[in-house]
């Protein structure tokens, strides 16, 4: 009865972990020192250009990147002159051989910076859910205070702004 007792607990354990860490988001984390180069292969580091700076980071990869500017739009407009943004694309499962094509992709699409995350590092240092975009706000202080997911859903981005807003004005 005691061996049937202590895997069940086990089983129950492992699975309320796996639950946890299906939906385990990055707050309370801190920012990852990093230096990565976008599309137009200049170099950006976290601590030369946003360290100490209130941050979002709108990140995703090849499929999230549909929803990222249904997030980035909105959050620009309403906090531009609050805080600083950084678009990061996870290209790590990409093979070497493709990674000319994509930074020309890159180049084609957007005409602002996209960090490349070549090896996936930050993203999973931030617990990047894949296939929607990601959206953490660093504050000054380096500590990740919100992080989210999704396709962009307007009431989504908005709960996500109102947060943002109430932290940006916190005394």
């Amino acid at each position: 009865m005691n061996k049937i007792l202590r895997l069940a607990l086990l089983s129950l354990l492992l699975f309320t972990f796996s639950s946890v860490h299906a939906n385990e988001k990055a707050v309370g984390k801190s920012a990852m020192e990093f230096t990565l180069e976008d599309q137009f292969s200049q170099k950006w580091s976290w601590s030369n250009h946003w360290k100490g700076k209130p941050t979002i980071l709108v990140m995703s990869d090849w499929k999230g990147s549909d929803y990222a500017n249904r997030w980035t739009a909105p959050l620009v407009a309403r906090f531009k002159d609050r805080v600083q943004y950084v678009a990061l694309a996870d290209v790590s499962l990409a093979p070497s051989f493709l990674k000319g094509y994509l930074r020309d992709r890159f180049k084609g699409v957007y005409q602002h910076s996209v960090l490349l995350d070549w090896d996936g590092d930050v993203f999973t240092h931030y617990v990047a859910q894949p296939g929607l975009a990601n959206v953490l706000y660093i504050d000054s202080s380096g500590i990740v205070r919100l992080h989210t997911w999704g396709q962009g859903a307007q009431d989504h981005v908005e709960k996500f702004a109102n947060a943002l807003d109430l932290l940006l004005t916190a005394p």
